[in-house]
């Protein structure tokens, strides 16, 4: 069963005209179904909340709905309070919590990776929604694409969400280990038009994210990219010529 395809029903009791789609936004049954989406009550086996990082009163639900803690039980939620999720198996349940998003659902091989290099001490369940949400969504054919060009396609998966990662903290702040040689990154002629591609969008949406969605560079990334799938002309050239800085974009280890 694909669960991307069916919205659920709001519960809140007076916004039961509402419904909330698979990547959290919120709208009417009207254009939930002419968008195709088929409508069902909120799943009993979703109906669990964690507290709201920022607002007392107010808890997280699936599919990143923020409601009052009163609504939540209204409509039968339970809510996981923060001391019991650290005390009894934290993990299980932080790694189960993000695995449940929508957004982990559409990047699978990204959440893999994200769950295997992060704990719940550095990377909260909303962080790692909003980092997921900044990826491109995995397809069928992107993985045969990345099979077909690539003798390790893990590997360069790998490569990728690390590089969106090391943004992903760069612009926040948070100091990253440097080795005593660090790598220097290949030109932008070495890398394969496809792969280059991704690396830009995750560069400007992880600029996005830090809410440096209007810089310099990330006007200049958007233009670069909104070319390209114009044109088809090679992305590089209009990065070159826009002289954006692709050490940004490319790890050194790919």
């Amino acid at each position: 069963m694909n669960s991307s395809k069916f919205a659920w029903v709001h519960p809140h009791s007076l916004l039961d005209h509402r419904v909330i789609l698979p990547d959290g936004y919120i709208t009417t049954r009207e254009e939930a179904i002419a968008k195709g989406f088929s409508i069902i009550p909120w799943p009993d086996t979703e109906k669990s909340a964690i507290p709201h990082p920022h607002e007392e009163d107010n808890v997280v639900l699936p599919r990143g709905t923020v409601v009052s803690r009163e609504t939540a039980h209204d409509a039968g939620f339970s809510v996981r309070e923060r001391g019991s999720i650290r005390e009894t198996d934290g993990p299980r349940r932080w790694r189960a919590a993000i695995m449940t998003l929508a957004e982990a659902t559409e990047r699978p091989s990204a959440t893999a990776e994200l769950l295997t290099s992060r704990t719940p001490e550095n990377l909260t369940v909303e962080q790692a929604r909003a980092f997921l949400r900044g990826l491109p969504i995995e397809t069928e054919q992107a993985t045969e694409e990345t099979m077909t060009t690539n003798d390790d396609p893990r590997s360069a998966r790998r490569a990728e969400i690390a590089a969106s990662m090391q943004a992903f903290n760069r612009d926040r702040g948070w100091a990253q280990p440097q080795s005593a040689a660090p790598k220097q990154a290949p030109a932008v002629s070495n890398v394969e038009p496809e792969k280059l591609r991704r690396l830009a969008e995750i560069r400007f949406n992880a600029l996005q994210m830090n809410g440096q969605g209007h810089t310099a560079e990330a006007k200049k990334l958007k233009y670069a990219l909104d070319t390209h799938a114009t044109t088809g002309a090679p992305l590089s050239r209009f990065l070159a010529q826009l002289e954006v800085d692709t050490s940004k974009l490319i790890p050194a280890n790919i």
